[in-house]
């Protein structure tokens, strides 16, 4: 992937970052199988896990589903494997306790990530970069007229971006593909994007996680902070972070 213009590299958080009002978590597979025991999922998670043919789909869904359950229960005091979850009216998520946490999760590839808020919406997408003729394939698809006009001018990095902003704008708020990703436009500024989708104005930027991939975050909040694990310790570090952080994010022990 060509470099993109304005793009934060991944870093460590400190604890004044973890304490923003929304924080993004992304880890490789590998660091969450070897940090997180993966028994927390619950009976209908495994089930789903074992239907999985190829080893590594299944790896993933694991870390995802895992990585979920055990950065929502730092930040709790929730036990990871105690925790519930509801579908909301277009499918996403939700925790039944603790309320007022908006959370979704994202994989690709051998990449999976959390986004977590306690001030509103958040949405997170990760793409593996492909060659232009697929991009070229999903842009007549799904991309609004707008968009294709005001894509930048070089390299499969002007569709994953665009691409990645979109799916992560329609996650935050709550409409997947209920709404025609071609029907709304994001709008694609330095270092950042912003779209209203649904009677709700989000905004976010992009973060790239390897030479491969990127993520794309969107929020109703100014602020977000983001950390990249790439080892079982950088993960285990971080849990330990949000774990100091709970005070701040729900008053303590839920």
């Amino acid at each position: 992937m060509e470099p993109v213009a304005d793009m934060p590299d991944p870093s460590q958080s400190t604890l004044q970052a973890v304490v923003e009002p929304v924080h993004v978590l992304a880890a490789r597979v590998g660091a969450v199988l070897s940090a997180m025991p993966h028994d927390v999922l619950d009976a209908a998670e495994r089930r789903q896990a074992d239907g999985f043919v190829h080893l590594e789909d299944r790896e993933r869904y694991q870390a995802g589903h895992a990585l979920v359950r055990h950065a929502i229960a730092a930040v709790s005091g929730i036990p990871a494997s105690a925790l519930a979850f509801v579908a909301g009216p277009n499918g996403k998520p939700a925790t039944v306790v603790p309320m007022g946490l908006d959370f979704n999760l994202t994989h690709s590839g051998r990449w999976v990530a959390i986004g977590l808020s306690r001030s509103g919406a958040v949405g997170v997408d990760v793409e593996a970069d492909r060659p232009e003729a697929f991009w070229r394939e999903i842009a007549a698809s799904f991309l609004s007229p707008m968009e294709m006009r005001d894509l930048p001018s070089a390299g499969t990095s002007r569709y994953l971006r665009v691409w990645t902003a979109k799916e992560a704008a329609l996650k935050a708020c709550g409409a997947g593909f209920s709404i025609a990703p071609e029907s709304i436009s994001v709008a694609i500024q330095a270092g950042g994007f912003s779209a209203d989708i649904a009677g709700r104005h989000v905004i976010g930027t992009w973060h790239l996680l390897d030479d491969d991939h990127l993520l794309a975050e969107a929020r109703d909040a100014a602020r977000a902070s983001f950390v990249a694990c790439r080892t079982s310790s950088e993960l285990t570090d971080e849990l330990e972070r949000l774990t100091m952080a709970r005070q701040a994010w729900f008053g303590g022990a839920y």
